[in-house]
């Protein structure tokens, strides 16, 4: 008998031993991946800026004289603030910290699989999205957010199905999902339909036992929400307010979404490939695998409905990890060779995957490509991997860099600007931003976007036009803004983000400004707004059929064939009385006729047209206008047109249209 037992120790031995080498290869992989991949994103270098400030005693500022909640991610500014104050430095720090999460977050998934092949095709498997490995380093919050799914679905995934939960997994579940909450709020959504589950189960057993267990686990979610209100005015970032309520029409904000769609199928098919995957098995499954597929599926549908993001796949990152675990252990159950050698092949063929990443990456595609949806770290992967780094070269290395240094030690104490992160960390504390694009900016946020936006409409982040008298009065630190409705706005606005913190007077103007009148802003100056825009000939909303685009002149120049020199621009208008006008000049005598122009209502509806001969008198280079009202319900895609006759010569300058009190008064 002894005999028998002696021998098998090795063998136990042996196979931990091969476990553990396993393990620690995949990780190796995955590190390798990582430096490849490393990047950080402008974006981060917001939040670092708050951090930088908060560790040195300004508070939790962006511009340390108000108080703007520039972030959108609480745990993690908390986590970097923790980092920093230890390090006094973002660029390493942050690089580590990303890393360290994603490690521990792996090292939770090779638990849960249990065995080393379903361990190594769930690695594999997530180390084939771009989307999922473009963001395990970014100076973002995905790390973080990685390490709580994983978190939470492996003990999701393993609870017996139908048997309701005590209260320490109440706690648990609860926690988790406030802590992902407190890290991107958004990201509840991947853990509300299991924790409704969760929740529903144990009502129907215990009812009133469950309000405790909840009550501690949502506990960091409400204090951070009452701590926000308190301490900014207002409970969500002010990325909330400058994304989401921004004035967009709801029916563009989809088909932007739909375009980042089709963005990540294009480029990483894997990611939603696995979404779509795990919902098929969903449907003849059950369990857990179907909650978690549905929660994957409700995030792309909420992507959509805001529009998706520039950053191409960051929204789809965890999603596709929810997916991945619901679907990959039970294929590699089945067969995981075969598992392995379809992730091989799919990295040998596809051309853009995290694996063929070199020191030479850069953007993988065009970045105007479906308005502006781009591949962010290979826009910034040259100036940011961590494995460029030499000792004469400064990391981040940016344009936004060396600007940001320079207006720091230069006499001016405001600037506007589109890009605020390295700017901004780099300027200083003692220089005040203002956001054109609103992420910092508390006012700017609750305005709608400008008009231009749709004939400059770049995904994600839409920039505001600049009320009168407003520079002045972040200059000057008092209001001196012209519009009544905007100046009465904005003294109850700085009273809660400049104003003394526990002021009475203070407490009411949170509740006006959240609860009261001005709750809704930016449908109050939608409706009163009037339209005044003078765009560029050669903008690529406007189309051309007989016409040279002269980019340098910004113009068309009519070629001599009859047909559209220019129609366009398709975009949405609300009702009113409007004047489209077109500048530029004629190579014809007075009085020859031109051809006409045309208002349309979408590609099948014309309303309007209008003969055009040559001015008599041109004045400022004015060749034509037209009238036209916009009906109640307003118009999703608007155009007016010039048509051209045949040997007619001519370069149009510029194309403007007038709505409201804008219309000039004077016509040709």
């Amino acid at each position: 008998m002894v005999s028998n037992v002696v021998p098998a120790a090795p063998d136990r031995l042996s196979d931990a031993l091969v476990t553990r080498i396993a393990r620690a290869s995949l990780l190796l992989l995955f590190t390798y991946i990582f430096l490849a991949n490393a990047w950080v994103g402008d974006d981060a270098y917001i939040t670092y800026r708050v951090v930088w400030n908060f560790v040195h005693g300004y508070g939790l500022t962006f511009n340390p004289d108000e108080r703007v909640q520039a972030y959108t991610h609480p745990l993690w500014m908390l986590v970097m603030s923790a980092a920093h104050f230890v390090t006094r430095e973002f660029f390493f720090t942050g690089t580590f910290v990303s890393w360290a999460f994603d490690i521990a977050t792996l090292v939770v998934l090779m638990r849960w699989a249990r065995t080393v092949p379903r361990a190594a095709v769930l690695v594999v498997w997530l180390l084939s999205s771009k989307a999922f490995v473009d963001y395990t380093d970014s100076g973002l919050e995905n790390p973080l957010s990685y390490f709580l799914v994983a978190l939470f679905y492996t003990r999701y995934f393993d609870r017996p199905w139908g048997t309701p939960p005590d209260a320490n997994e109440i706690r648990r579940s609860v926690l988790l999902a406030a802590l992902a909450f407190l890290n991107r709020p958004d990201a509840v959504l991947l853990f509300a339909v299991p924790v409704a589950e969760l929740l529903w189960m144990a009502v129907r057993r215990r009812h009133a036992r469950v309000v405790a267990p909840l009550l501690v686990g949502a506990a960091p979610a409400v204090l951070w929400l009452a701590f926000a209100t308190f301490y900014y005015g207002f409970p969500l970032p002010n990325t909330y307010y400058a994304k989401v309520a921004n004035g967009i029409p709801k029916f563009l904000m989809y088909r932007q979404g739909f375009a980042y769609v089709l963005n990540s199928a294009s480029h990483d098919p894997l990611t939603l490939g696995t979404i779509a995957l795990s919902l098929l098995v969903a449907v003849r499954g059950g369990g857990a695998a179907r909650r978690a597929a549905l929660s994957a599926a409700l995030y792309v549908a909420y992507t959509v409905s805001v529009g998706g993001d520039f950053m191409s796949g960051r929204f789809f990152a965890m999603p596709f990890m929810v997916a991945a675990m619901a679907v990959a252990p039970d294929i590699a159950t089945i067969g995981a060779p075969w598992a392995l050698v379809a992730l091989v092949a799919y990295n040998v063929v596809m051309p853009i995957v995290p694996i063929k990443t070199t020191s030479r990456y850069d953007a993988a595609w065009p970045w105007r490509t479906q308005n502006g949806i781009k591949d962010e770290r290979g826009h910034s992967h040259q100036g940011t991997n961590v494995l460029f780094f030499s000792p004469f070269r400064q990391l981040p290395d940016s344009v936004w860099v060396r600007e940001g240094t320079s207006f720091r030690n230069g006499p001016e104490k405001v600037t506007v600007q589109g890009s605020i992160g390295l700017y901004g960390l780099y300027a200083g504390p003692e220089k005040f931003l203002v956001d054109r694009n609103a992420l910092s900016d508390p006012l700017l946020a609750r305005l709608p976007v400008s008009p231009r936006l749709f004939f400059e409409f770049y995904a994600g982040h839409y920039f505001r036009d600049l009320p009168d008298g407003y520079l002045e009065s972040v200059a000057r630190n008092e209001n001196r803004l012209t519009d009544p409705l905007l100046h009465d706005y904005y003294d109850k606005l700085r009273n809660v983000t400049r104003g003394p913190l526990l002021s009475a007077a203070r407490f009411r103007d949170i509740a006006t400004l959240n609860v009261g009148r001005y709750r809704n802003l930016h449908e109050q100056v939608l409706k009163r707004r009037a339209l005044n825009l003078s765009i560029r000939a050669d903008n690529e909303r406007f189309i051309t059929d007989v016409g040279d685009r002269d980019p340098v002149a910004g113009a068309i120049r009519a070629s001599g064939r009859a047909g559209y020199l220019q129609f366009g621009p398709a975009i949405p208008v609300a009702k009113g009385m409007y004047r489209a006008r077109w500048i530029g000049t004629v190579d014809s005598a007075p009085g020859a006729t031109l051809g006409y122009v045309e208002v349309w209502y979408g590609p099948e509806r014309r309303v309007a047209r209008h003969p055009v001969a040559v001015p008599a008198a041109p004045t400022d280079h004015l060749l034509t206008s037209i009238d036209f009202t916009v009906p109640d319900e307003g118009v999703d895609a608007l155009e007016y047109r010039f048509y051209v006759n045949d040997g007619v010569r001519m370069t149009l300058e510029r194309v403007e249209l007038y709505s409201g009190t804008a219309i000039p008064a004077k016509t040709p």
